[in-house]
C-alpha cells in the first residue's frame, strides 16, 4: 500500500501550524538584519519608537501580545513592543 501513488491525491501548499510556548521571563536573541530592533510604545508600526534592542542582544519576554508583537525588556531595562519575527529563542 505504501509503495503506490494515490491517484486521488491532490497537490497544493502544505501549511503547518506549530505553536511555540513562550512564557513571560523567557529569553530571546535579537536576530534582526539591521543594527537595532525598534521598541515601540504600542504593538503597531505607527506607534512611537521608545527604545532600541541591539542585534544579537539577549532580551526578556514580558508579554506575548499576539503572534506578531511581543513586549520585551532589554539588558539595560528598556521596555517596549517588538516585532516577534526578529526574536529567536535561546
Amino acid at each position: 500500500m505504501h509503495d503506490k501513488i494515490d491517484p486521488n491525491m491532490v497537490g497544493g501548499n502544505l501549511m503547518i501550524n506549530i505553536e511555540v510556548k513562550t512564557d513571560a521571563g523567557a529569553q530571546f536573541r535579537v536576530t534582526i538584519i539591521q543594527a537595532n530592533l525598534n521598541l515601540r510604545s504600542t504593538p503597531d508600526t505607527d506607534s512611537e519608537i521608545i527604545g532600541k534592542a541591539a542585534r544579537e542582544e539577549v532580551v526578556t519576554l514580558l508579554e506575548k501580545t499576539d503572534d506578531n508583537w511581543w513586549k520585551i525588556r532589554t539588558e539595560d531595562g528598556a521596555e517596549g513592543y517588538a516585532f516577534a519575527e526578529y526574536l529567536s529563542p535561546i
